[in-house]
């Protein structure tokens, strides 16, 4: 399972990379409205994934690690922000933290559903409900930063 997790996380980080890196070459094109828009939907969407696999990776619920995926989390949303102006950079921070906090939230919900008092009973394993989390989470990373790169072309 640790093998896995670790190769969605990798995969999920090299698109997140990827997609900045076209993003940068780019950014002369960039009206402040389009950067705003686009700052927060990759930052949004990326730490989102990021942080339900980290979270998914962690067995000893550190709060250490919880505030480390914050910082990373706002850290993605200073960097897409900052391609564009200062405004952007505003929203691409704030998207990024609450990205970053509902990957936390929703990823402890899915190691835990009783949290939310839902029923631990379920047909889904914990396991196989944190497989299909991950790979929906990487599905989601992968049709957003696929959205963003058309955008270039339209």
């Amino acid at each position: 399972m640790g093998f896995f997790l670790y190769g969605v996380l990798i995969l999920n980080c090299l698109i997140g990379a990827f997609v900045y890196i076209m993003m940068h070459k780019k950014r002369k094109i960039f009206s402040d409205r389009y950067g705003m828009i686009m700052a927060m939907c990759a930052s949004g969407v990326l730490s989102l994934a990021l942080a339900m696999i980290i979270e998914f990776l962690n067995k000893n619920d550190s709060i250490v690690l919880s505030i480390l995926v914050l910082v990373i989390s706002g850290t993605l949303g200073i960097m897409f922000g900052a391609l564009v102006k200062f405004q952007s950079l505003l929203s691409g921070f704030f998207q990024g933290t609450v990205g970053g906090i509902m990957g936390t939230m929703f990823g402890a919900v899915v190691k835990n559903p009783s949290l939310c008092n839902l029923p631990s009973e379920s047909p889904y394993t914990v396991e196989q409900s944190i497989v299909m989390f991950s790979l929906f989470s990487t599905v989601l990373v992968i049709v957003t930063a696929s959205l963003l790169l058309y955008s270039f072309r339209v």
